[in-house]
């Protein structure tokens, strides 16, 4: 994966064939095509990986720190790897998932899963008075998507990839949207 990954960010997951990742990997499309079937195929196991170690983080950070912290953390995690080049991978993929059917369908099953972990950890903090308890839960975690992800969309294309300035301003609006109304 981590060869597939470094033909998509130089060549962009369209361009990027799957010959190009075999010579990166070293290996032959047979024993590539062994374990994934397409590009998308792979895609979705990048994908699966990255949100699952962002995901673990993000419940021990919600755990242990709080919610409004761990939501902040998790902001940093993502613009750190747009400012790693991912920003325009990350562009790629979801336009290759508006056309493609299957890339959606596997982004989209990572995503509810993702999304379902927040919904809980937002509860969580509500029954303990973190968080606004006016909020709901599922509307609040498709924002705190939403924006995260337009922040580093929007920031990628202006060429701003500074991921501390993202950070902050991500943070910024997470404390501000979920912090209780009484404070």
């Amino acid at each position: 994966m981590d060869a597939a990954l470094s033909c998509f960010r130089r060549r962009g997951f369209h361009q990027a064939t799957m010959q190009e990742i075999c010579a990166e990997a070293n290996i032959s499309a047979g024993a590539l095509y062994r374990y994934f079937s397409s590009k998308a195929e792979i895609i979705g196991a990048i994908a699966e990986d990255h949100r699952g170690e962002d995901d673990s983080a993000f419940v021990h950070a919600a755990e242990t720190l709080g919610l409004i912290e761990a939501v902040a953390q998790a902001g940093e995690r993502f613009f750190q790897k747009f400012a790693q080049g991912d920003g325009a991978l990350i562009a790629d993929i979801c336009a290759e998932a508006i056309r493609d059917e299957a890339i959606a369908a596997t982004l989209r099953a990572i995503d509810v899963k993702s999304v379902e972990m927040f919904i809980h950890a937002i509860r969580s903090a509500q029954e303990r008075g973190e968080v606004d308890r006016s909020l709901d839960a599922k509307l609040a975690a498709e924002t705190l998507f939403a924006a995260i992800e337009g922040i580093g969309l929007r920031r990628a294309f202006q060429r701003n990839t500074d991921p501390a300035q993202a950070a902050a301003q991500f943070r910024s609006l997470a404390q501000r949207f979920l912090r209780p109304s009484y404070e």
